[in-house]
């Protein structure tokens, strides 16, 4: 099993008024890791969630979304805070959110309130809000200590500034995160937030060094690049058409983990071995399960079968 632990919320996403006024607001499940979660899960992986999810109705209608997906529940908290929500603004690049997320289920979720995980878990992945505000911050970073050495461990760190009210302390658990981790994903934009000026082959090399197995930089409509231990490749992005770009990095390394967890590689004595013609057949992968949710609204990554269609010739 992979196990997704951190954010869920409800996505708050612009649509036209039916009188073509002021747009109204469609609330929908949302969530970087949550949105991993549901994107293994339809292409078949199998996969569950690690977090705090609340008891009011959004919290139902976030577990009925993973649920319908194939996602556990085995490893989900269900608290009486509220549940995290976040408003989006749509323009030509990426999305902007604005965030209300005081004492929420999400935020105060502490390990304690989940069960241990199982021998079964092979690979654990912690990233974006989850990383950013105590206590939730501190438990996730706990786990991942713990954990290091026992399961594949992935970050992606999903970086939200409106909701970095510390900066230095944030890049300095980030910075612990990313040292512990064995597969490494993020934005162009995520980098030079993260350590301004970087130069992305220098620092993926470092890390490289230093022990990471695989790091993964997304460049948007240029593609991405990946670097393992024994160089390094790089995947276009074909024609894509765009709706909207909403979930297209959470659906990139929800496919990145699903081709590592098919070929063998999400173990923690298998990892280490991961080569290019692994990471370029991964990215190849993320970059077409990305670019089909691109071209629908929202969240929605692609079921498998739906890819299956879409490579099949009419």
């Amino acid at each position: 099993m992979i196990v997704i632990c951190g954010d869920s919320l409800i996505d708050f996403l612009p649509v036209q008024s039916e009188d073509g006024g002021q747009a109204a607001y469609l609330p929908v499940p949302g969530g970087s890791c949550r949105n991993i979660a549901v994107g293994l899960g339809r292409l078949g992986a199998t996969v569950g969630f690690m977090g705090g999810i609340s008891n009011d109705f959004f919290g139902d209608q976030i577990v009925s979304s993973m649920q319908v997906s194939g996602v556990s529940m085995q490893y989900v908290a269900r608290l009486d805070n509220a549940t995290t929500l976040a408003f989006v603004k749509l323009g030509d690049g990426e999305p902007d959110y604005a965030f209300f997320d005081e004492a929420s289920a999400s935020r105060c979720w502490t390990r304690a309130a989940s069960p241990a995980l199982g021998e079964d878990v092979g690979a654990l992945h912690v990233g974006s809000l989850g990383l950013i505000s105590p206590p939730v911050a501190d438990e996730c970073l706990a786990l991942m200590r713990e954990q290091k050495g026992r399961r594949v461990l992935c970050i992606d760190p999903n970086c939200r500034p409106t909701l970095t009210h510390d900066l230095a302390a944030y890049r300095a658990r980030m910075a612990e995160a990313l040292a512990l981790a064995d597969i490494i994903k993020l934005s162009r934009a995520d980098l030079d937030y993260l350590i301004p000026g970087a130069e992305p082959e220098r620092i993926a090399r470092a890390w490289i060094a230093a022990g990471t197995s695989l790091v993964i930089v997304t460049k948007g409509g240029d593609g991405a690049t990946a670097w393992v231990g024994g160089g390094s490749v790089d995947v276009p992005v074909g024609e894509t058409r765009v709706v909207d770009t909403v979930g297209a990095g959470d659906s990139f390394i929800a496919a990145v983990l699903c081709h590592l967890d098919r070929i063998g590689r999400l173990r923690a004595n298998r990892i280490g071995g991961i080569d290019a013609a692994d990471a370029e057949g991964a990215l190849r992968f993320a970059v077409r399960v990305a670019a089909f949710t691109c071209g629908r609204a929202g969240s929605n990554p692609p079921w498998a079968s739906e890819l299956q269609e879409s490579a099949t010739p009419a």
